[in-house]
């Protein structure tokens, strides 16, 4: 009886955890991939599964999504993020999607070749959410549109089709908005702690400041010590990276943030 042959993709899917483990810096990591929805939690990826056929789309869609959580796990700290993290759902889409994209804009510089990668990643997933077929803004998220001007403008690199319209449909009203806080991004963005002031101050600057809570270098350390418990206790299985769930994440802002957007998109 002949042998199966073995799978093909075996070696990438190999090589592709090891690669992801050293941007990571983090020879513990477990990668693992699946049909489930990718992610990462404190000690683990899950990368989008590659089929024997490695067809292209597998192919870049996993390097991306492998980069991108690894240039989080690199550049990211948690303890940080949730000091300075909003309260409100729409302030803290904002939030998420600007540390997003600076994890991988800093990364980019560091590691020229994780920047084509994640590129793909944004276009696939703008294409998969029809990013390049909306004429309104109100249809995109503004965080999503946040993230992905704060990216290119780190990087100077020309956004997938889908995510340049985005961009293009949010531009003139963060740029009216928040344009003056945004001069001092490549001051910022090597520094997590200035980079998480300067996304709450261009979240103020877009109208949600109401949704910041109380400035945290305003409190007590008795008060910080409860804050940060309180976000430990609501912290789920992260995406970490993922601008994937961070975008998810805006798509499904309760009916309020929807409002509020419209009401932005319409200013």
């Amino acid at each position: 009886m002949k042998k199966p042959a073995d799978n093909p993709a075996e070696p990438f899917k190999k090589a592709l955890a090891e690669a992801t483990k050293v941007i990571a810096d983090d020879p513990e990591l477990n990668v693992s991939y699946t049909v489930d929805p990718p992610g990462m939690t404190n000690d683990a990826v899950r990368l989008p599964q590659i089929s024997r056929r490695m067809t292209k789309q597998e192919v870049l869609l996993a390097r991306g999504t492998a980069d991108a959580y690894a240039l989080r796990r690199k550049y990211h700290d948690e303890g940080t993020a949730a000091r300075y993290a909003p309260q409100g759902q729409m302030a803290r889409d904002l939030y998420e999607a600007m540390e997003t994209a600076r994890c991988e804009a800093v990364g980019a510089r560091a590691m020229p070749g994780t920047a084509g990668n994640i590129d793909a990643k944004i276009a696939s997933e703008a294409e998969r959410r029809g990013y390049g077929q909306i004429t309104q803004a109100s249809e995109a998220p503004l965080a999503v549109a946040a993230g992905y001007l704060i990216r290119q403008l780190a990087t100077g690199r020309k956004l997938p089709a889908g995510a340049e319209n985005v961009t293009e449909l949010w531009r003139g009203f963060i740029e009216d908005h928040a344009g003056g806080t945004l001069e001092d991004l490549n001051e910022k963005l090597g520094d997590q702690t200035a980079f998480a002031k300067f996304a709450r101050q261009i979240i103020d600057d877009l109208g949600y400041g109401d949704q910041l809570g109380d400035d945290p270098d305003d409190l007590t350390d008795e008060d910080q010590d409860e804050t940060a418990s309180d976000d430990d206790q609501e912290e789920p299985d992260s995406t970490g990276s993922d601008e994937d769930d961070s975008q998810e994440d805006a798509d499904a802002s309760p009916e309020q943030g929807q409002d509020e957007q419209q009401d932005a998109a319409e200013a």
